[in-house]
């Protein structure tokens, strides 16, 4: 029996090292390539760790001529979008789960089966509407766009989090002399900052890498974003493969820097809640 208990866990174990080995592999050949020169790049047998590491290509990925403003330009909108987002989510998710009226099922039933739509079948009459309105070609008119996608997954994930909220709580705080939005911001609001944080990430992780949405809507040079300024490092004839792996490594950079402030703040607000609780 004992045998058979630590056969299962070397089993278990030699499957999760397989499983992260398997998700990690592409970055790790990505950085390789990264610090590789062009001679070693297609080196037969290929090698993981560089003989000669240089930083040569990510010199060549930073001075691409308009990768800086890509990078701004991602940021920018990337944090816009986070912003709203992530604040009309909450209060449609609080309003769908505190709130009492009449088409709430009916409201959040069609706000599912918003998402079954596929995205290439309404792009060309999103296209259409924006033209009429003048978004085409602004970071407003993306930013709409990307509201009208991300708030219905981010309404579904904070409600969930607002659900596992005692509405007890808020109703002693109001016994104490608060109103209702006194009591959602003093009490329920700092209850749901591990919410607030996985629905940040979340819309920063789907925004940061869009590519269809930016691709089509933004056509001047000027307002393009990083997935799609990484495609000036494939030409016609050839590819510098090291500064397209160094700019991918230096796109990854953001998304790590998010994942580690919103992990930190993930379990301080877990911590912070189940100790008022």
């Amino acid at each position: 029996m004992r045998r058979s208990h630590i056969a299962h866990k070397i089993g278990r174990l030699v499957g999760i090292l397989v499983l992260v080995l398997f998700v990690i592999f592409p970055f790790i050949q990505m950085v390789s390539v990264s610090l590789k020169g062009p001679r070693e790049q297609f080196l037969i047998p290929p090698t993981i760790v560089p003989k000669h590491p240089t930083l040569k290509n990510y010199v060549q990925a930073w001075q691409q001529p308009g990768f800086i403003r890509y990078f701004i330009n991602s940021l920018g909108l990337t944090s816009g979008t986070m912003l709203f987002v992530t604040t009309i989510s909450l209060f449609g998710a609080y309003a769908f789960t505190r709130l009492k009226f009449r088409v709430k099922s009916l409201m959040l039933t069609i706000i599912l089966f918003s998402q079954m739509f596929c995205l290439g079948a309404i792009m060309v009459p999103i296209y259409k509407i924006f033209g009429n309105l003048g978004l085409i070609d602004t970071y407003a008119g993306l930013i709409i766009a990307y509201i009208g996608f991300y708030v219905p997954v981010a309404i579904w994930l904070l409600r969930s989090f607002i659900l596992s909220i005692p509405n007890e709580i808020e109703e002693a705080a109001q016994v104490d002399g608060c109103t209702k939005v006194q009591a959602f911001f003093k009490v329920g609001l700092p209850l749901l900052r591990p919410g607030i944080g996985a629905t940040a990430a979340y819309v920063f992780f789907v925004t940061w890498q869009e590519f269809l949405f930016a691709l089509i809507f933004m056509s001047s040079a000027n307002h393009r974003t990083l997935p799609i300024g990484i495609l000036d490092f494939v030409g016609q004839y050839e590819t510098n493969w090291g500064s397209l792996m160094a700019a991918s490594v230096l796109i990854s950079i953001p998304v790590f820097i998010m994942f580690i402030f919103i992990q930190k703040h993930f379990i301080a607000g877990l911590m912070k809640g189940a100790i008022k609780g």
